[in-house]
């Protein structure tokens, strides 16, 4: 019985709401609606619909989410078609990153990883050819990096991480 009640309660708030649109009347609500039943979903602390006005506003791209950034963060690693060996792209990543976190602990940024350090960059640095010339032989030099570099790398940069969400 208690829980009858307290599932009604929370209808008759949800429902209450100024201006609440149901879930499938979200797409025809403007985005300043949309912001305005937002902040009255989370004054009154109704999570679930707070949830489902952000998952809005993130679609369309409007509110907290406007000025997010589209592009991800992402690594492109480029293999030749001669690579075969199914453990070397996994080893170019792992070693790609690692080398990425260490330029960037160098630094002393937060941004990206990978901005202003391709690929390329890398395997030339690292490797000393270009992405084309790499062949299935050097996954172990990919391998002896990673495993000379990961551990003190990963320690430092953790610490780094932190001071980015921090600030």
């Amino acid at each position: 019985m208690r829980r009858g009640v307290l599932l009604a309660a929370a209808a008759a708030l949800t429902y209450s709401l100024p201006g609440f649109a149901a879930a499938e009347d979200l797409a025809s609500v403007s985005d300043v609606e949309l912001l305005e039943q937002t902040r009255e979903a989370v004054g009154a602390r109704d999570s679930d619909l707070a949830l489902e006005l952000l998952t809005e506003m993130q679609r369309r791209g409007t509110g907290i989410f406007a000025s997010a950034e589209k592009a991800a963060c992402e690594e492109v690693i480029a293999l030749p078609d001669g690579i075969t060996d199914w453990r070397f792209k996994g080893a170019a990543r792992q070693a790609y990153i690692i080398s990425a976190k260490k330029r960037q602990l160098a630094s002393e940024s937060c941004g990206c990883l990978f901005t202003d350090y391709p690929f390329d960059g890398f395997t030339t640095e690292v490797l000393g050819k270009s992405p084309v010339d790499l062949t299935d032989g050097d996954r172990a030099a990919l391998e002896t990096y990673l495993a000379a570099e990961q551990r003190d790398v990963e320690t430092r940069y953790r610490t780094l991480e932190k001071f980015c969400r921090a600030n």
